[in-house]
């Protein structure tokens, strides 16, 4: 039997559907890439809607009726482009002191010259409750004010002038009083702050606080300009000129106070050197004096996290220096028709020590001295061109602070202060025991 063979033939008319075919095969495969692509591409932007939204979730505002509008964001409150903090402490003292203060409303306000009054007298000692440091503070900080962040502060407390209105029978009621109000834009600072000839790195812990014999401690209006310098900062600055006391004021002066301070800060601690150019003036006289001092400050980290705190200054100090401890000018000479600067020292040193992490202590010793020769030199205020009996103060701070919490502190501290006589080889002691409790918000 033959086996007969046929080849295949594609029949002209199939040919001609499968080339027609080829194109749109061609066109399916590259329209299912596109969409492929389209679909990836969908599928990014479904991921990045979806990380934006949780994102949105997790810091949008919780709408109520009260606050509809303010959102948390971290230490404060935004409002539009501002963030808003509030902040401040309530302070509780009470106050044993020798011999009393010597002043109404002073145990919480008491001066160097108010303890050497106290001092200098022979009573029993005496009890004072106060919450008048207290304090409160607001801050604001808005971001691309033409380019640079605007920061301002607002700082008020309670602890008024030993005359001021209020009493201790009633009420016991006290007006706020101005601590700082200040803004500060592309490194410069407007406004009321702490002078820039003080270093507050410097500044040992202790409850009644600022009350050193020998420290700066001074807030007052001023324009300063603050610039990054080689490992640290460096700051110069117009303050508000004075040169008189309390109430009493010698005379305005027709020159600012020009302060300046380099800052360096590194692993061995914070270092300062101080400088400031006074020009004192009496009309009544029509005499005046170009002087200034000089500051050094340090904050030295020893063991653990114990600290080494320092400083030194030198020069016509006057209301700077011990919460206007000494004048500016020797008083005798200028009832005399002279402008003399009353020339004077203070150091201060303080360690701190942490016995555990929520219990430290702090040993401060300070001292004060007129190195200028006075023109009447006798035991008389005024008449011996001071304003108290001494020429010197010595001051030791000793105390024992709990932290329960960073809001919470208590603490107990003891006070010795010594008042060199004018003329005198003899001096006045005072003490004082306080007891505090610091709740910070």
């Amino acid at each position: 039997m033959t086996k007969t063979t046929k080849s295949f033939r594609a029949h002209p008319l199939a040919n001609a559907v499968a080339l027609a075919a080829l194109p749109l095969v061609a066109l399916g495969a590259s329209v299912a890439q596109a969409q492929d692509s389209e679909l990836e591409q969908l599928r990014q932007r479904v991921d990045q809607l979806e990380s934006r939204l949780a994102g949105a979730v997790s810091t949008a505002p919780e709408l109520t009726e009260e606050n509809p509008y303010i959102l948390r964001e971290g230490d404060g409150l935004k409002i539009g482009d501002t963030t808003l903090s509030f902040g401040g402490f309530i302070k509780a003292d009470v106050i044993y002191g020798s011999n009393g203060n010597g002043h109404k409303n002073g145990y919480s306000i008491g001066l160097p010259r108010s303890f050497a009054s106290a001092a200098a007298t022979d009573n029993d000692w005496k009890v004072g409750f106060t919450a008048r440091e207290t304090r409160f503070s607001i801050g604001t900080e808005t971001d691309d004010v033409a380019g640079h962040t605007l920061r301002t502060y607002l700082e008020m407390d309670f602890n008024q002038a030993a005359d001021s209105d209020g009493n201790e029978i009633v009420s016991n009621s006290y007006s706020p009083r101005l601590r700082q109000a200040y803004g500060n834009w592309n490194g410069w600072s407007f406004g009321q702050t702490y002078t820039t000839f003080s270093d507050l790195a410097a500044m040992p812990e202790i409850l009644d606080q600022g009350k050193m014999a020998g420290f700066i401690y001074v807030t007052q209006p001023q324009l300063r300009y603050t610039t990054s310098a080689p490992g640290g900062s460096f700051m110069v600055a117009l303050e508000n000129p004075e040169d008189g006391f309390g109430s009493v004021s010698y005379d305005d002066q027709s020159y600012p106070d020009l302060t300046a301070r380099y800052q360096f800060r590194g692993h061995y601690g914070v270092y300062s050197v101080s400088g400031i150019v006074r020009n004192l003036e009496d009309d009544a006289s029509n005499d005046t004096e170009l002087t200034g001092a000089v500051g050094f400050s340090a904050r030295i980290p020893t063991y653990g996290k114990d600290d080494l705190r320092l400083q030194y200054n030198y020069g016509a100090l006057g209301r700077y220096m011990g919460l206007y401890t000494y004048p500016d000018v020797d008083l005798a000479a200028q009832a005399a028709g002279k402008v003399e600067a009353l020339e004077s020292y203070g150091v201060t040193a303080a360690y701190r020590h942490f016995w555990t992490p929520s219990w430290r202590s702090s040993l401060t010793v300070s001292h004060t001295e007129i190195v200028s020769d006075l023109t009447n030199p006798v035991a008389t205020p005024v008449a011996n061109g001071t304003l108290s009996y001494f020429d010197s103060s010595s001051s030791v701070h000793a105390n024992l602070l709990w932290s329960a919490h960073k809001n919470l502190t208590l603490g107990l501290e003891y006070a010795y202060w010594d008042f060199g006589v004018i003329g005198s080889a003899s001096s006045n002691q005072y003490e004082q025991v306080m007891a505090s409790a610091k709740m910070t918000f």
